[in-house]
């Protein structure tokens, strides 16, 4: 044993010793963090339930129900032990809450980690994002650079450069506090309608999503992130929504392990710090059981024979998958029966003290052994030490947050990024380049607040703003992100008076986009030209002869698009994808 080894044990069995058997379940939560505000709800997450972790979503505030979640699905009455009072909840309606700079956030960060730190053990929260690229951007504010989703960056063509775009999206964030993130996505994509994984993964072939999940993770890591590979066994294959439902995958082993589980191995073998299971049934693996409770698949297979030895967490575990069939207390504690080490309990409700309460009456009743939560506890606390939380308490200088977002370095790789992503699937009308001389008119979607950092940096008009930055001889309009009847009715006389419409078309998950509205357009008789985040059919409209994929909407890849629209800049994208090719790619 080296002397770093044995260092290591030794700080974690004091740590260990110095917790008590709630502390230890407590270990076990990651809770939800909405908005910005230091509520006596997040105060007493940390205190009264010991939380592990937040589940940081700063631009957007939760309140007692979100669009993905049916936390009362299959829940009755919980019954507490006698004389628990539950802490108090967040009952804010949901929506935007405003922006929040890096350095006043951060400063929010350490004063909740010196809480956290203050309760026996000092233990430091992991503070947790999503922040995949495009439309998954928990932080979108105080000007931080925004890159393209995973499918973009591999567009790129190399390895090296996703790595230096992973290293940035880590650097941003660790300087504010964040430590770590829920990504990369391994799902392989091999269905082009599915609507949930998308341009989220690396691509449709199992050697693409290894290579280039493989770079992201070293550059997330060595930008200062814990590193949570995700959905294990993989959720490429799929024509459903996990929040939405079950999904199910009715393929041999054979097939999963040359598939799914690929990427997985060799990211396990690179030193992958965390695995998030998948709400979805594996037939082959264990019919019938979602795998987030399935000990089949979270120890036999992922802890044993992948030899995996980091933390496991499971995804947000309030979606309606899990919930159709269990309620969500007892959805918490047989996920950690199963062998997950962790929860994603993504709520600010009484949930997250019922689950606490479930959990603990499990490894009293012997449900979870005493020795099983030990483990669970040793593996997280081992993740935080190596990421180096015990050295400082997890705080950083909040004075220099902003520092990464500010450097031009960042926002220059940002623009190549956005460059390098752009991909022209076809233009059999020769409308491009565009021209001054064009009479356009130009449609856009708006993006919930959610996703933007509402300043002249990040808003719903970034696309707009890039094409009148290009020529002024155009009348912008805007829609929804699905355009009502209202909408329509007021754009369809607009486009009968222009040269050419410009529409964006944006895909977010299992949300309906416009093309209902791009096909009325083209009714018209109009010269359309689209731009999309993705390349598959539920934005690519047929009859659509001039499309541009940007595989992110985000104020860089906008303005890159308009410039290659009036034939300023050159795309930079080569095609991502091996098994899919839509019609007239060029």
């Amino acid at each position: 044993m080296t002397p770093a080894v044995k260092q290591e044990r030794d700080f974690i069995d004091r740590v260990l010793q110095s917790l008590s058997l709630e502390q230890k379940v407590g270990q076990c939560f990651t809770y939800l963090w909405s908005g910005h505000l230091i509520t006596p709800s997040v105060v007493a997450s940390i205190e009264k339930l010991h939380a592990g972790g937040l589940r940081l979503q700063p631009a957007f505030l939760s309140g007692k129900r979100h669009q993905y979640y049916a936390f009362d699905t299959a829940a009755g009455a919980y019954p507490y032990p006698a004389g628990y009072e539950p802490i108090p909840e967040t009952l804010f309606s949901p929506g935007g809450l405003g922006s929040i700079d890096p350095e006043p956030y951060a400063e929010k960060l350490n004063r909740l980690q010196a809480i956290a730190t203050a309760r026996p053990g000092g233990v430091p929260l992991n503070m947790t994002i999503d922040q995949e690229g495009d439309l998954s951007r928990n932080y979108p504010f105080g000007g931080v650079s925004l890159f393209p989703a995973a499918m973009g960056q591999v567009a790129s063509g190399d390895t090296q450069f996703v790595y230096e775009v992973n290293k940035a999206v880590a650097r941003q964030l660790s300087a504010m506090g964040v430590n770590c993130i829920h990504s990369p996505v391994l799902d392989v994509n091999l269905n082009p309608e599915n609507p949930e994984i998308g341009i989220r993964a690396y691509g449709d072939d199992p050697e693409t999503v290894a290579t280039y999940g493989l770079a992201a993770m070293r550059g997330l890591q060595d930008g200062g992130l814990t590193t949570t590979a995700k959905h294990f066994p993989g959720r490429g294959d799929s024509s459903s929504d996990a929040h939405f439902g079950t999904p199910t995958l009715d393929v041999d082993r054979a097939r999963l392990d040359a598939v799914e589980l690929f990427p997985f191995r060799r990211l396990i073998q690179g030193g992958l710090d965390c695995v998030m299971i998948a709400h979805n049934v594996y037939r082959a693996l264990d019919p019938g059981v979602i795998a987030t409770v399935s000990r089949r698949i979270v120890t036999d297979l992922l802890r044993g024979e992948l030899g995996f030895d980091g933390v496991i967490t499971t995804d947000a575990i309030a979606m309606q998958a899990l919930m159709a069939v269990y309620p969500l207390p007892e959805a918490c504690a047989r996920a950690l029966q199963a062998g997950a080490d962790l929860v994603l309990n993504k709520t600010e409700t009484a949930y997250r003290d019922q689950a606490f309460c479930e959990t603990l009456r499990f490894v009293r009743e012997g449900l979870i052994t005493e020795d099983e939560l030990e483990q669970k506890v040793r593996r997280i606390v081992r993740m935080k030490y190596r990421r180096g939380l015990f050295r400082g308490g997890g705080h950083v200088d909040a004075a220099q947050a902003g520092s990464a977002i500010r450097d031009p370095a960042t926002r220059a790789l940002a623009r190549e990024a956005a460059r390098r992503a752009v991909v022209v699937m076809r233009d059999t009308a020769g409308l491009l380049p565009l021209t001054p001389q064009h009479k356009i008119l130009v449609i856009e979607q708006r993006l919930e607040d959610v996703f933007l950092g509402l300043g002249a940096a990040c808003h719903r008009l970034s696309f707009t703003e890039a094409m009148l930055d290009q020529s002024l001889n155009l009348v912008g309009a805007d829609t929804t992100f699905c355009a009502t009847e209202k909408e329509t009715a007021f754009v369809l006389p607009l486009a009968a008076r222009a040269d050419v419409v410009v529409m964006t078309n944006d895909y977010n998950r299992s949300d309906a986009n416009n093309t209902a509205l791009v096909r009325k357009v083209l009714e018209t008789g109009a010269r359309v030209i689209l731009v999309a985040n993705t390349p598959y059919p539920m934005s690519m409209t047929p009859g659509v002869k001039t499309a541009v994929c940007t595989f992110a909407s985000t104020p860089e890849s906008h303005r890159v698009a308009a410039e290659v629209l009036f034939g300023k800049t050159a795309p930079g994208g080569i095609w991502p994808l091996k098994h899919y090719a839509p019609p007239d790619a060029v």
